[in-house]
């Protein structure tokens, strides 16, 4: 037998056991850039769709190659105009480029789920769930010329009753290098997933389950928020925003971002998209000791041929602002009796860290969670009174590659919610990730919860993209 049957037999038989035996979200793997440059996607990636440190690099450099050379751009971009028209501007358009081949890639998810959940009225297991597809991710991607480039994605989703549902997740343009020194000033637009995640945001995570403490969690509560919520909450942090984003790293290793966001969410009078009329302010800046350059810059720095490894630390500060004036929430108190409640303002202040040590990445982020909450009559919408609830929570990351086809993670998720009454929350998630080829990825991936051990899911999941 030769050796692609045998890598053939291995991915069936593995896939095939994890069925017996047992017997999920965003996706970032672009392969439109693999196609550009011809290369693996190990290139960018240590495990699709976590980034490696050159990876980090281009995706900060607006998709373009850190020292790019016109010999390493394979497939050859279409011109939009001669060169010289630059010189004349604006006499003459400014000239532009297109990818030289249609820019898009699929990204398919099948699940194998097991899970089992305990609330008031009992407990349900699920037996081996076939989620085929549980999702599919068509991305779009590239450069437009030397300063511009765009980033799309369309999730489709089956659920569980057999309809369908189709989301933009993301379509932005962003702007490269705009004015000043290269790398410095870059503005991006659109709807995303903002850099004020940068590292820990599920759709640069290894794991197939994202950090919810930080994401999912609900602040709204008659005594301040209780929990998560999968949807018609309050804000903890927007996993996604439509914004007006400025970025950029300074010296090769401090990174800034600032941005201005939509608020609470869609859904306003007269079909706005927005359901107030404030914005929301974030920013956070790093600070990364070691190893290669957030541009890409290795001058003065030794590293190992094996590009997931270097010896580094980042560490940064993050805040994300806002105010859900006029946003009335339902809730009742705990005799049951009907009021409404707005998120009149919030704040998020947290840290990151990051550190590589060979083949070991740790991270870990804190955040601490204030919000101005507002009573009011159910009826009248009169104010009933005022109070400001605080919610603490983290988590710690670690992801290890045993060798590059064999990658483990482990997370510990702790949250204490603003209600006094409801006890810390904590999570454990771990991780096992095979490449069976450079695009194509089986997780075996066990959540629990630490507070109630019957709530627990265990999913096999195989990911390919092309």
């Amino acid at each position: 037998m030769n050796g692609f049957k045998r890598g053939t037999t291995t991915l069936f038989l593995l896939l095939g056991g994890l069925v017996v035996f047992l017997g999920a979200r965003p996706a970032a793997a672009v392969p439109a850039f693999s196609r550009k440059y011809q290369t693996s996607c190990q290139t960018c990636h240590s495990i699709f769709p976590k980034l490696n440190p050159f990876g980090e690099a281009f995706r900060l450099n607006g998709y373009h190659l850190p020292g790019e050379t016109e010999e390493q751009v394979k497939q050859k971009a279409v011109s939009l105009g001669a060169d010289a028209y630059a010189r004349m501007w604006p006499e003459m358009v400014y000239p532009s480029s297109l990818p030289g081949n249609a820019p898009f890639a699929l990204n398919v998810k099948m699940a194998n789920i097991y899970a089992s959940s305990h609330d008031d009225t009992g407990k349900q297991i699920v037996h081996n769930d076939f989620q085929f597809p549980q999702e599919a991710n068509l991305f779009g991607a590239g450069t437009l010329g030397d300063h511009f480039s765009f980033f799309s994605e369309v999730t489709y989703a089956e659920n569980p009753d057999g309809s369908g549902s189709v989301e933009i997740e993301h379509a932005r343009l962003d702007v490269i290098s705009a004015f000043g020194p290269e790398h410095l000033v870059n503005f991006r637009i659109g709807k995303f997933a903002p850099n004020l995640y940068d590292g820990f945001q599920e759709m640069w995570l290894m794991t197939d389950n994202g950090v919810d403490t930080l994401f999912a969690y609900n602040p709204i509560g008659f005594n301040g928020g209780t929990g998560l919520a999968d949807s018609g909450g309050g804000v903890s942090l927007p996993a996604r925003t439509r914004a007006i984003e400025m970025y950029g790293v300074a010296a090769h290793r401090l990174f800034y971002t600032v941005g201005i966001s939509a608020p609470i969410g869609a859904g306003g009078p007269n079909g706005q998209f927005n359901n107030n009329s404030s914005k929301d302010f974030y920013a956070r800046v790093d600070y990364k000791f070691g190893g290669m350059g957030l541009d890409g810059d290795s001058t003065g720095v030794t590293l190992p041929p094996e590009n997931w490894r270097e010896t580094s630390f980042r560490v940064g500060l993050f805040g994300y602002f806002g105010n859900g004036t006029d946003v009335n929430y339902a809730i009742t108190d705990p005799a049951g009796n009907p009021f409404q409640m707005q998120q009149t303002s919030f704040r998020r202040t947290g840290v990151y860290g990051s550190l590589y040590v060979g083949d070991l990445n740790l991270i870990g982020v804190a955040v601490h969670g204030s919000d101005d909450l507002s009573l009011r009559d159910n009826d009248t919408g009169e104010e009933l009174s005022s109070a400001t609830r605080t919610y603490d929570t983290f988590f710690l990351q670690a992801d290890y590659v045993i060798v590059p086809t064999f990658q483990v993670s482990a997370r510990y998720e702790n949250l204490r919610p603003a209600d006094p009454s409801v006890d810390t929350q904590k999570a454990f998630n771990l991780n096992l990730s095979v490449l069976a080829r450079a695009n194509i990825k089986l997780m075996l991936e066990y959540h629990r919860d630490l507070h109630d051990a019957q709530n627990y899911q265990l999913a096999a999941v195989l990911r390919a993209a092309f």
